[in-house]
């Protein structure tokens, strides 16, 4: 069969669709045995309003931060890492803090260097090694040494998609050339780009159900009983409100059905499963030499440095690495620093918000002549430490860590709760978009901008996740104060305040031009009056102490070039 590229295409039309999740490991693989010292310091995480990890390739040195369990085993194995549109079903078991409580790994892996920068296309025929592989065996031992995991594998009935034929029967024409090469084309309209064609020739249903996994959230298995070769052609809309495999499913079953005949429903698909059968909460100890025997990150720094003030064109916080210069456009200090000391949120700068200087500034910083700028700038850990200096240097910042009294943080408390009591065998996680099966509340023209949902959670699980899920609307870690127990799934969808200050403009603006007294109300929601109207909660505005940088001192402008 010719290798088609038309649905990798119709997914790169979409930068938010991710690739589809990697194969399960043969059934019942051999556990990962030592072969040499596991150098590796494995603790708890940091807070984090991020629901997603982060790798970090430096020198001899891998870093794997914020990651949970299911994070380890997903990237370990190959089966999907940072894939959080898409639930991952082939992860079975296991009890339901490995899918909340995280932890950062640093290993050694002597063979290991940072990745080279490639400047031009890569070649097809020869393409660049994932830097991944080199790192999977290592979170291996890992999860076997450290954590004790004990896994099997095996088929079994997991949630997928079905192809039948629909009730009217299919609207296929049998294929002019049967026995020609089959293959399929995509093109997109370049009158409308939102329009995408998908043209293809002596196919069966078969062959082109089997290309599709990566556009379902789940495998999709073809049940028509259709064996002949067809010529058809499938026209999809794939405009800015397809952000997941979930929107392009949606897009693909309607077109199915209206265009093809053919019927695209949920149902159980037999799959290879990754079936946790114990595994430990608290990982073993660090070794006690652990800071000697890990090698330290380089101790680098930006041999020039010229700051300016950002002209206003300038795209804002953008960083651009070139041979050995890299150049950050447009960051305020306050951005500067929350890079720089890789804080949660700039809220972590407590009392000296509202003191930081306002002016965007632009840096140019020159390297060491034989470090590439550009690889240097995919080791965020080397970035952050190099900025540190320049700031402490340039702008005479001066820090401890403490903590700081948040006069306007958010608490979670109950009211009169909505949300349906969990399946306590189901996973546990918080993700974007609508529950599985769900139709979305977030669309074109919608009048909401956010919508997550969760799959059994407690409420001190929920108050965790709020930070992240709900974005710029909760500048602060959430404290779960609603004293109520036992686990729930629900589904949140709100309005940005920004949007919603737009919408009520708009309105009032409306109401004047037709002279009209009072505005027409608006459809959005905050996230406060989402909370309270979907799960019965309030999310209340209460002083709270939160962990701070406390800036000691920085001058408002830098030292001269």
């Amino acid at each position: 069969m010719k290798i088609r590229t038309a649905v990798a295409l119709l997914l790169a039309s979409s930068t938010s669709i991710l690739l589809a999740q990697g194969p399960v490991p043969a059934r019942d693989p051999a556990q990962p045995a030592p072969t040499e010292p596991l150098i590796v310091d494995v603790h708890s995480a940091p807070y984090s309003p991020k629901i997603v990890y982060k790798t970090n390739i430096s020198n001899q040195r891998f870093d794997m931060r914020n990651a949970t369990v299911f994070d380890m085993i997903e990237f370990a194995y190959g089966l999907g890492e940072q894939d959080d549109d898409r639930e991952n079903a082939a992860i079975v078991g296991g009890p339901t803090w490995i899918d909340f409580d995280r932890f950062d790994i640093s290993a050694k892996i002597p063979s290991l260097k940072p990745p080279a920068w490639r400047a031009g296309p890569t070649d097809p025929a020869n393409p660049p090694g994932n830097p991944n592989d080199q790192m999977r065996p290592v979170v291996r031992r890992v999860l076997a040494e450290r954590f004790h995991l004990k896994y099997h594998t095996g088929d079994r009935p997991l949630p997928g998609y079905v192809v039948t034929v629909a009730k009217e029967g299919p609207k296929l024409a049998e294929a002019k050339n049967p026995t020609a090469a089959n293959q399929c084309h995509g093109e997109r309209d370049k009158a409308n780009p939102v329009q995408y064609t998908l043209s293809c020739t002596s196919e069966t249903v078969g062959q082109f159900v089997s290309t599709l996994d990566q556009a379902f959230p789940h495998p999709i298995m073809d049940r028509t009983g259709l064996t002949k070769a067809y010529d058809f052609t499938l026209k999809l809309v794939l405009g800015p409100e397809v952000h997941t495999r979930d929107d392009l499913a949606r897009i693909y079953t309607d077109a199915f059905i209206k265009q093809l005949g053919l019927a695209v429903v949920r149902g159980d698909v037999p799959q290879p499963a990754f079936v946790v059968d114990a595994v430990d909460r608290t990982p073993t100890a660090n070794s006690p030499d652990i800071a000697k025997l890990l090698p330290a990150l380089a101790d680098l720094e930006f041999e020039v440095a010229s700051i300016r003030p950002s002209a206003d064109n300038e795209p804002q916080m953008q960083i651009r690495a070139t041979g050995s210069q890299i150049t950050f456009s447009s960051f305020s200090l306050q951005d500067l620093i929350t890079r720089a000391w890789q804080l949660p949120t700039g809220q972590m700068l407590g009392d000296a918000l509202p003191l930081l200087p306002r002016t965007r500034f632009t840096i140019l910083v020159k390297l060491p002549p034989d470090i590439d700028g550009r690889t240097v700038n995919q080791d965020q850990d080397e970035i952050a430490n190099m900025l540190q200096k320049l700031l402490v240097d340039r702008f005479q910042v001066k820090y401890h860590w403490g903590q700081w009294t948040q006069p306007d943080a958010y608490v979670l408390l109950a009211g009169s709760p909505k949300m349906k009591k969990a399946d306590p065998n189901s996973r546990s996680f918080c993700k974007f978009g609508p529950a599985d099966g769900e139709k979305p509340a977030r669309y074109a023209n919608s009048p909401f901008d956010v919508e997550f949902h969760c799959q059994n959670v407690t409420m001190a699980q929920f108050a965790d996740r709020v930070q992240a899920m709900a974005g710029s609307e909760v500048k602060n870690r959430v404290a779960d104060k609603t004293g109520l127990a036992g686990s729930y799934d629900f589904t949140v969808f709100f309005t940005a305040g920004r949007t919603l200050r737009a919408q009520i403009a708009a309105s009032a603006e409306e109401a004047k031009q037709a002279g009209d007294a009072m505005p027409a109300p608006v459809a959005g929601l905050s996230v406060e009056d989402a909370f309270r109207k979907e799960l019965g909660l309030k999310l209340v505005k209460q002083p709270l102490v939160l962990p701070s940088l406390v800036l000691d001192h920085f001058d408002q402008t830098p030292t001269a070039n």
